[in-house]
């Protein structure tokens, strides 16, 4: 008598284990794809409450009404707030001329030694543009408790971008953004 192997009545457990294994991956890859992309901001929408600020690092606060505005809120000890800088100082220098308004807002600045470091980290980053410290109620308003954060407000003063953090997609999505926030205006106007 020969030993026999059974008969085969439906899938091996290789092919199951493969084809789980290529499910599981897919199913990872999408999730990491909705990972990347950020969801919308629920304060995509609202109006960007009034700036106030104790005071004022280059000169004194923007007017900002009716005008497309950036805004940055950041604290001179964040290294992220750091490392975001130099690419919004290049939206400034690339839509500066354009009409386009850029803020600095922390909520640093209730003490000397807090205003110096501030006035330190925007002088060493060479940012070019008014910072107001001690921003702590329109921080506050604005519901921020983890920075650097970032909006586009268009010239009927609603927020149209706004992000939490600094990622790879961060810059081209902001001056999407401001492009589409000057098309509007310009569009507006006609």
């Amino acid at each position: 008598m020969q030993d026999e192997l059974p008969p085969q009545s439906g899938p091996s457990g290789f092919l199951i284990a493969v084809s789980a294994v290529g499910v599981l991956a897919i199913g990872f890859a999408l999730l990491l794809r909705s990972a990347m992309v950020p969801p919308v901001s629920p304060q995509v929408g609202r109006q960007f409450p009034r700036i106030e600020a104790t005071g004022w690092i280059n000169g004194p606060g923007p007017t900002t009404q009716g005008q497309v505005v950036v805004v940055d809120a950041w604290a001179f000890w964040c290294g992220p707030c750091r490392a975001v800088t130099p690419y919004v100082i290049e939206l400034h220098n690339k839509y500066q001329d354009q009409g386009v308004v850029f803020v600095g807002l922390t909520s640093e600045g209730l003490d000397s030694r807090s205003i110096d470091m501030s006035r330190q980290f925007v002088s060493s980053l060479k940012i070019p543009w008014p910072n107001g410290y001690g921003a702590t109620k329109t921080l506050s308003e604005l519901e921020v408790d983890t920075i650097p954060q970032l909006w586009v407000i268009d010239r009927q003063n609603q927020i149209v971008f706004h992000e939490v953090g600094f990622g790879d997609h961060s810059i081209n999505e902001m001056e999407s953004a401001i492009k589409k926030a000057l098309a509007e205006s310009s569009a507006d106007k006609k």
